[in-house]
């Protein structure tokens, strides 16, 4: 038994290398020739190896997906759909790890490029999401004093997502921070939400109109009285310019 065992093992980790060995890093001017749906798959692929999204590797591939905008979103929308961990050939070939690349892109999607929510494609993505919670519910995700990635982490990590894909999400927060330390414009949440919600109706692409920068905002002080550390546009003037646009609607 212990030699069938032994056996097992070894021919385990002997595909394990066979499919290490077979993946390599592409060169910048190969990833610029695929197409949207290879992009996502190296992406996956580079996250079933090394998932460690602040490598150079991670950050190259990732820009030419954020350039892809919608269109990479049918794949990603096939891979969430794919995870299914209710049955093993739903969790097999390293479907979670595929599954996390593609959420997480999702999320990078709809705050720096494009919401979902304004176009078919992102509406089935999220709709995508919706029913993996469901199946993680299935399998017995998500309860109450569970920890690990997998039942905890990735269950909670996609609510997060969810919810921020069909409200308010990181870029409105962005905006909430510089317009009250720009502009001396104080959003409720109910007020950042309807913005968002004319911004997504009427400039889809408003995550994509500025990069932002991490300063201390002296006007918030943490209990060890140093200022909080927080996120804001630098280039907010096209943002005010279509809050004031919205402002004319009210």
């Amino acid at each position: 038994m212990k030699q069938i065992i032994l056996l097992l093992i070894l021919m385990s980790f002997a595909t394990f290398v066979t499919h290490a060995q077979k993946y390599k890093h592409k060169t910048e001017a190969e990833i610029a020739r695929m197409t949207p749906t290879q992009r996502i798959d190296e992406y996956a692929e580079e996250q079933e190896h090394h998932n460690d999204t602040l490598d150079d590797y991670f950050i190259l591939v990732d820009k030419y997906i954020k350039l892809d905008g919608l269109k990479a979103v049918p794949r990603l929308t096939e891979i969430i759909d794919e995870y299914d961990p209710t049955r093993s050939s739903g969790k097999s070939g390293r479907k979670g790890e595929r599954f996390d690349a593609a959420w997480a892109l999702l999320d990078s999607l709809d705050t720096q490029v494009i919401r979902l929510r304004a176009s078919d494609e992102g509406k089935r993505a999220i709709d995508a999401l919706e029913r993996s919670v469901e199946r993680m519910r299935a399998a017995g995700y998500g309860k109450k004093h569970q920890d690990g990635w997998e039942r905890h982490g990735r269950f909670n990590g996609v609510m997060r997502k969810i919810e921020s894909a069909k409200g308010i999400n990181q870029r409105d927060n962005f905006i909430k921070h510089t317009f009250r330390l720009e502009y001396e414009i104080i959003f409720s949440n109910a007020e950042l939400l309807e913005f968002s919600n004319f911004l997504v109706a009427n400039y889809p692409e408003y995550p994509g109109w500025s990069e932002t920068k991490r300063i201390k905002d002296k006007t918030q002080i943490n209990a060890a009285g140093n200022p909080l550390q927080t996120s804001i546009l630098t280039k907010p003037e096209r943002y005010y310019e279509a809050y004031t646009e919205f402002k004319k609607t009210k």
